[in-house]
Formats: structure tokens, C-alpha cells, sequence
């Protein structure tokens, strides 16, 4: 079977989301809104926090029909929810964890006919580093296949299926194809550096006038850089083809880059900004979303495992302290830290993916040396 096209953009129903919070917001200034400040959270809170959303996340999943193994409206979200799953597995050894995002991942297998989001093909990478040694699993074959075949394809090969993400919001692009980079390099692709340059050119057609969520974009691809290795001094855009804000930066300064849409001051302290030029949502908030703080946490993490640099550790311990806080007692993520919004199985999903980031960064600074025991690469950043 050849893959003649892509399994379409559904992430543009995150500019729906965040349009859910405006309404929130207005609602809020017509009244107190109580706002919890951020504190210090001790390990036990943490690991009541990742069992209460872990938990959520497995009450939720279908258990029969042709959504078996889904969560009901967000059956598009399923990678997202899957990769969550797994980290929370390896955070908690906790079983059910295990056989949820098995199943997760046999609905991925069964519904998508061998084509993946790119966060789908990263669910499948991070079941496959769960699965015990031996042969290749069921999950590395499909990843295995999927890139091989995309490389076939006869309208250009793995060019040509890219060249699809043309016409996506750059920002979302960048989330696809950073998860497509990370598990292509993880199944050692023909392709793979096509993906990561794919990546880079995408990422600096990033800008506010372009894109519906910049600063999730620059976590998410500098994750991604960091994960598969290209962290030097090189510059992202060397010709200057991309948007002005992206000259003179460089692969290995990405996540000191971030740091400056992180927000220092006020409710909203540690979390991030959502555009680059730190302006609101007209009518809300300029940051506090969940997406931008589980996206900023990742690159951080990961950028923190190449350099130590100790102010990606301060807001990396800030974020986690966040990110735990905003694990509501039943378990469910909202999309801001403050004002709440909808809640979606796929934001539980992103935070735990984040958490178990941040702890392993955190973890690996405090004890360089020791070695980690039970290792599927670890936590699956």
C-alpha cells in the first residue's frame, strides 16, 4: 500500500478552544475570580496528582464498539492521549496505565489504515519503548512501514507528502512534524533528516501575523530539535528566508529564546505567552494556556538534558509546580491555569507527557551519574 496523502490537520480546533476562554474571561470580569497562588509542591502531591489524571484518563476510555479504545469526541486526540498514558505508566508502574494505552494504540492501528498524525506516529514510538525487549513490536512495525512507505511514494517521496503541510498554519505544521521527526529518527529513517529539515523550514515561517499559536510552536519544535540531537550553534535560518524574528537565532539558544515568553510576574507567573509579541487574546488573557505551558515545559526539559542551563531549571520546577496544580482533584486538565475553560482527556494527556519531561530533566540535573534503572528511553520525552 502506498500513502498518497495525509491524515488531514485537525488541530486548527485548538483556535476553537482557546476562543471557548474568552467567554470565560468576559464572564470573569463581571466578578471576583479566585486564583490559587503558585507555590512549592512536595513529591506526594505530584504523584496524587499524575494518579488522579491517570485514573480520569482510564474511566474514560470506550471499552466497546468501533471507538473501542477511544475517548468519546476526541477520537482525533487519541496519540495525544496515548503518549500521556504511557508516561504516566512509566511515573506510577500503575497496570492500567499499560493496557489503556495498549488499547489507545490498537484503536491508532485500526482506524488510521497505516497513515498517522504526527502525534499518532509518536504514541506508536512511545508503545513501542514500552514494550518488553525482543523482537520489533506491532508498534515499531507500523512506524517502520509508515516511513517507508511515505519515502515510496510517487508524487516525490516524503517531500511530496510533506509538501501538504503548505497550506496548514505554520504552528500546527510545526507540532505534526515534530512528532513525525522524533519518531522517525527513533525507527532510524531513510528519510528521517527530511523530516527534521522540514521541521526547521516550517518553524521560521513562523509569526504572530502567520500563525495561531507561536510560542507553542517554538516549544514544540526546540523539544524536538533537542530530542533527536541538533542542538549546536547553527542557525535556523541561515539564508534569511523565513520571518525577521527567527535571524540570528540558533538551534542550541531555542530554549533560552523561550524563556523570554515566559511570564515573570502576576496570577499568571511561570506559565507562558501565546504569541511572541505578548499581547492577548482579543478579549482574554495573553497566557496561561495549557498548551503553551506543556509545550514551553517539554522544550525546556529537553534542552535542560544537553546544557543544565539554571534558569530553563528554575522555570522548568516552576512549570512542574504548575502543571501539578493545574490537575484539578478529579483529575481533569482545563485550558487555563486561571480561568479554567473546557475540559479535554487530550490537555490530561499533554500534561502528563510534560510532567514526566520535566521530572526526568529535573531528576537528571539533581543526579547526573546515577543511571536509570528502567529505562524505555526514559519516560518517553
Amino acid at each position: 500500500m502506498v500513502v498518497s496523502s495525509f491524515a488531514g490537520v485537525r488541530r486548527d480546533g485548538w483556535v476553537v478552544r482557546r476562543a471557548d476562554n474568552i467567554l470565560i474571561y468576559m464572564a470573569c470580569l463581571l466578578g471576583a475570580v479566585l486564583v490559587q497562588q503558585p507555590r512549592a509542591v512536595v513529591a506526594s502531591e505530584a504523584m496524587a496528582a499524575v494518579k488522579a489524571a491517570t485514573g480520569r484518563l482510564i474511566l474514560g476510555q470506550l471499552q466497546s464498539g468501533p471507538l473501542e479504545g477511544a475517548w468519546a469526541g476526541e477520537e482525533e486526540y487519541t496519540g495525544s492521549i496515548v503518549v500521556g498514558l504511557v508516561n504516566a505508566y512509566a511515573m506510577t508502574c500503575d497496570e492500567d496505565a499499560r493496557v489503556a494505552a495498549v488499547a489507545g494504540g490498537n484503536f491508532i492501528l485500526r482506524t488510521a489504515a497505516g497513515n498517522y498524525y504526527g502525534d499518532e506516529a509518536y504514541a506508536l514510538m512511545c508503545l513501542s519503548q514500552m514494550s518488553p525487549e525482543g523482537p520489533p513490536s506491532v508498534w515499531q512495525v507500523a512506524l517502520e512501514d509508515f516511513y517507508r512507505r511515505v519515502s515510496q511514494r510517487p508524487q516525490n517521496g516524503t517531500r511530496g507528502y510533506i509538501a501538504q503541510f503548505d497550506q496548514t498554519d505554520p504552528s500546527i505544521a510545526v507540532f505534526y512534524l515534530a512528532h513525525h521527526t522524533v519518531a522517525a529518527f527513533h525507527v532510524d529513517a531513510e528519510d528521517k533528516d527530511v523530516w527534521r529539515e522540514a521541521l526547521v523550514d516550517h518553524l521560521i515561517r513562523v509569526d504572530d501575523d502567520s500563525a495561531a499559536s507561536a510560542v507553542m510552536a517554538l516549544g514544540t519544535a526546540t523539544w524536538a530539535f533537542a530530542t533527536t540531537g541538533w542542538w549546536d550553534d547553527a542557525l535556523l535560518d541561515p539564508d534569511g528566508r523565513g520571518a525577521s524574528c527567527w535571524q540570528a537565532r540558533t538551534f542550541d539558544g531555542l530554549a533560552e529564546l523561550l524563556l523570554t515568553h515566559r511570564i515573570v510576574e502576576g496570577e499568571l507567573a511561570g506559565s507562558f505567552y501565546w504569541r511572541f509579541d505578548h499581547s492577548p487574546v482579543v478579549g482574554g488573557p495573553p497566557g496561561g494556556y495549557t498548551e503553551e505551558m506543556v509545550s514551553s515545559a517539554l522544550g525546556l526539559a529537553a534542552g535542560s538534558l544537553l546544557d543544565g542551563d539554571p534558569e530553563v531549571v528554575w522555570a522548568s520546577r516552576e512549570l512542574r509546580d504548575l502543571l501539578v496544580g493545574s490537575i484539578a482533584a478529579d483529575g481533569s486538565v482545563r485550558q487555563h491555569l486561571t480561568l479554567g475553560g473546557q475540559a479535554y482527556y487530550s490537555e490530561i494527556g499533554r500534561v502528563l507527557q510534560a510532567l514526566a519531561g520535566l521530572t526526568l530533566s529535573l531528576k537528571h540535573i539533581s543526579e547526573p551519574t546515577r543511571p536509570h534503572k528502567n529505562s524505555h528511553a526514559v519516560f518517553c520525552l
